[in-house]
């Protein structure tokens, strides 16, 4: 009885050359473009941080003008100003203004007759957010007006983006004041 034994068969050079070649191609393929969602994660998050500054800034801003009272308005004229004043719900004398290209806050204790100025303010943005308008709308004030305080708040600006560019930006908020006379 003959046994045949049949040949062992292996891949050959050609083959092995042209497999790692292509699994080198899908490799380099599939890094670059996880080089690249790195990058753009990165981009976005910077992008998203200074988005929740500017958030919380107006947001915080917001919060302080519906507990306060006392409202008064300086700057423009016809209940639209630049800078913003009344006495927060602790008591104190609270300014927002610009303070170069940011938006900026004073706060002062009740009796204190010192006037905020740009010089005297802290900074509520971040630096690299450039804000280039901050104006007030505040109606409901004054002895002659009945409607219940109410402030408009508007801030344009831009910020630096992906890649170098910048994004145009304008945020209006309004708040309502919700200080109790009794």
């Amino acid at each position: 009885m003959m046994i045949t034994q049949t040949p062992v068969r292996g891949f050959t050079l050609i083959e092995i050359i042209v497999s790692v070649g292509l699994f080198s191609v899908v490799m380099l393929v599939s890094t670059a473009a996880y080089f690249t969602i790195i990058t753009l994660d990165k981009e976005a998050r910077a992008t998203n941080e200074l988005v929740v500054n500017l958030s919380f800034a107006v947001d915080s801003i917001s919060r302080n003008i519906r507990t306060g009272k006392n409202y008064s308005c300086a700057g423009v004229g016809n209940g639209t100003c630049s800078q913003f004043s009344f006495i927060d719900s602790q008591g104190q004398m609270v300014t927002y203004l610009m303070k170069g290209t940011t938006v900026a806050q004073c706060v002062f204790p009740q009796g204190d007759t010192t006037a905020c100025s740009s010089s005297l303010a802290v900074s509520l943005t971040d630096p690299r957010i450039t804000v280039n308008t901050l104006i007030f709308n505040v109606r409901g004030v004054g002895p002659s007006d009945s409607r219940e305080p109410q402030t408009t708040m508007s801030i344009r600006g831009t910020m630096p983006s992906a890649q170098g560019r910048t994004v145009q930006f304008t945020l209006q908020t309004s708040a309502t004041q919700r200080y109790l006379e009794i």
